[in-house]
């Protein structure tokens, strides 16, 4: 993502610990607080891996708009690491339930997604996926302060990745290295969703003018990209994106750019690699990076 990560133990648990962007306990609490109930990353709980954001509430917020942007990105991360774990479970903190129970525990404002079947958790994140996320992060107010004996209520979001013990009783390092690799790069659309978005419209109309005169206006091209797994649109119509980011440099000649409907373009950005042909520009050599395919 371009920015820092801290890997940090829990105090007094050194079998919970988190990889987290440090700037984000910073925008919640400021230098001079102790951040550590701030958490928005993957965290490693004993035999649980998951993505993770507790408390922090300007994160929430970026990532429930940005999920209603791209929904699909919650089934995109449980589907690919799907082959990690033994069940599967979604919690977070609930409007509906918030609003209907009245109480101050957690246990009466969070909703939980749990079942040892994909085919129907995926059934239920993705029924209507606009709708979960819109359930997501409610603004809830602390109702006590930890070691008072009140609960304590604030939003809370967790969906399981992977479980810890089939990446670390492996029969190498090498098939630890590439299952902890799948659940880093499963998480990157929810981590993508953490940030501020462009619009890639506006940031891409150069292109856009550059290969509307070659190769012209096409279909979207994301079932050309070679490695890249079966994906619908979304139905939009097709935006000009860059195939190495312009951030990075990247062209805005028509060789450095391929057609995607909004939903690809935002799954690819900066996870693309080559170029479009300059003999037959209607020919595209790329293929994606950063993460394995489903098995």
């Amino acid at each position: 993502m371009g920015r820092p990560a801290a890997i940090r133990a829990v105090k007094g648990n050194t079998s919970q610990w988190y990889i987290s962007d440090p700037s984000f306990s910073v925008i919640q609490r400021g230098t001079g607080s102790n951040p550590r109930g701030y958490r928005s990353g993957i965290f490693v709980d004993n035999d649980e891996i998951s993505f993770h954001n507790v408390h922090s509430r300007t994160p929430a917020l970026l990532l429930r708009k940005n999920l209603l942007q791209q929904p699909e990105a919650l089934l995109i991360a449980s589907e690919r690491t799907r082959h990690l774990r033994g069940y599967h479970y979604l919690h977070f903190s609930s409007r509906i339930v918030s609003r209907t129970s009245g109480g101050k525990a957690w246990t009466d404002t969070v909703r939980i997604i749990e079942t040892s079947s994909w085919h129907e958790f995926k059934q239920q994140i993705s029924a209507d996926p606009s709708a979960l996320v819109r359930d997501m992060f409610p603004e809830l107010p602390s109702a006590g302060k930890v070691g008072t004996g009140v609960p304590v209520r604030g939003s809370d979001f967790y969906l399981l990745l992977a479980e810890y013990r089939k990446i670390e009783f492996v029969k190498s390092d090498e098939v630890a290295a590439r299952r902890a690799s799948e659940v880093i790069d499963a998480a990157w659309n929810l981590f993508a969703c953490l940030y501020p978005w462009d619009t890639p419209r506006a940031r891409d109309a150069s292109l856009r003018r550059s290969m509307l005169s070659k190769p012209g206006l096409l279909d979207c091209e994301y079932k050309k990209i070679a490695n890249s797994d079966c994906s619908d649109c979304d139905g939009s119509s097709v935006q000009a994106a860059h195939i190495v980011p312009h951030a990075r440099g990247g062209s805005d000649r028509y060789w450095n750019g391929m057609w995607l409907c909004s939903k690809h373009h935002q799954m690819t950005e900066g996870r693309v690699t080559g170029s479009r042909s300059r003999s037959n520009p209607v020919e595209l050599d790329v293929r994606l990076i950063g993460y394995a395919r489903d098995l």
